[in-house]
């Protein structure tokens, strides 16, 4: 959507891969950033019951397939189109994905849908580790053909020389739910996750088991990658497990911000000073059909001293200045109903640095 050579600093900056992006911190230089139009609500599948809030419960049932509310979408847009201008106020490269018809429904042999989701959160279905982009094997069914609307960036970056892993595509067969001892709305029949269970530490990634996250896809991931990369699995504390990047978040080398409540202390963040996000401001009537007000704490880090947050968290804003952090605020809380943040509707491509060790693992 922009150009460099608009913004002389970044005509400045040595050029870099196609892709390349190893932690959530270094210095961002393009990214993606989704859009909501012609978003529909999800079709209903059990496995949902574990992780969205119990007023969207129904909804989901009786309009599955259906338009989200066109005054709400509109007011997320312009949020979209607003967080687009101050990236690009920072010379940053902005792309959006395509245009696709999210209510056309569509199936399976074993199953159908009343229609898909949205293009909203690339962080939910792509993950990029250094010069790959990976595409996430998802277990709600409604999001099986989500990655489309990205498949024609995800090649332009493959001609230019980035890896294009994608995931084994899933059956989603009943076999996959209805969880087991272990409390999972998800079994291992297959392996599944959303990259959003992921956070990249250099070398080191760090992953939660989840409502959509199996330990099968999970050493999919690992063997994916290979020897030279780490993947740790690291508890939290959260019933409705769903997305790493509202429980925890690395801003810079050293510096984690957490939730309070879900954060469990872990080895490989020995020598991390780790600090409690505050409480979310967000009015307890706000419509949320997908998450908690703890999506306050999605931030999007620009570089080891940046971080974008919504205008009015100032709570959040106060703790991040007195950390040491510059806060970019940008308005942002009509996003936060359709389930995320700043972090969520972005997939940093190009980053600079490199492949550091940042974990207290071997």
């Amino acid at each position: 959507m922009t150009n460099d050579a608009r913004h002389p600093d970044a005509r400045a900056r040595a050029p870099l891969p196609a892709v390349n992006s190893y932690t959530e911190w270094d210095p961002l230089r393009e990214v993606v950033v989704g859009s909501l139009l012609g978003g529909v609500f999800p079709d209903w599948q059990e496995s949902m019951e574990r992780v969205v809030p119990d007023a969207a419960r129904p909804v989901f049932r009786e309009l599955g397939g259906a338009p989200l509310p066109a005054g709400l979408l509109k007011a997320a847009e312009e949020e979209l189109e607003g967080l687009v201008a101050v990236l690009e106020g920072h010379g940053i490269t902005v792309v959006r994905p395509d245009a696709v018809d999210h209510e056309v429904p569509f199936g399976t042999p074993h199953w159908s849908a009343r229609g898909g989701l949205y293009a909203g959160m690339p962080r939910d279905l792509l993950m990029v580790v250094g010069d790959a982009i990976i595409e996430a094997p998802m277990s709600w069914r409604c999001r099986h053909h989500e990655v489309d609307a990205f498949r024609s960036l995800i090649k332009s970056y493959f001609r230019r020389g980035a890896r294009w892993l994608p995931a084994p595509r899933p059956q989603l067969t009943d076999e996959l739910y209805g969880g087991g001892a272990d409390g999972w709305a998800v079994t291992e029949f297959e392996p599944v996750f959303d990259a959003a269970d992921f956070l990249r530490f250099g070398r080191d990634l760090v992953v939660q088991r989840s409502h959509v996250t199996n330990d099968f896809g999970i050493d999919w991931l690992r063997r994916a990658l290979g020897p030279g990369f780490g993947v740790t699995v690291v508890e939290t504390d959260d019933p409705h497990a769903m997305h790493i990047d509202a429980t925890l978040a690395p801003l810079a080398p050293g510096k984690l911000l957490v939730h309070p409540e879900r954060y469990v202390p872990h080895e490989v963040f020995a020598g991390w000073e780790v600090r409690p996000a505050p409480p979310p401001t967000l009015p307890r009537e706000w419509p949320m059909y997908f998450c908690s007000p703890w999506v306050s704490m999605n931030v999007l880090s620009l570089d080891p001293e940046t971080v974008v947050v919504e205008r009015q968290e100032q709570p959040l804003i106060e703790a991040l200045t007195e950390w040491g952090f510059r806060c970019v605020p940008v308005d942002f809380r009509h996003v936060y109903t359709f389930g995320g943040s700043f972090h969520c509707v972005t997939l940093d491509t190009v980053r600079e640095g490199g492949p550091g060790r940042y974990l207290g693992v071997p």
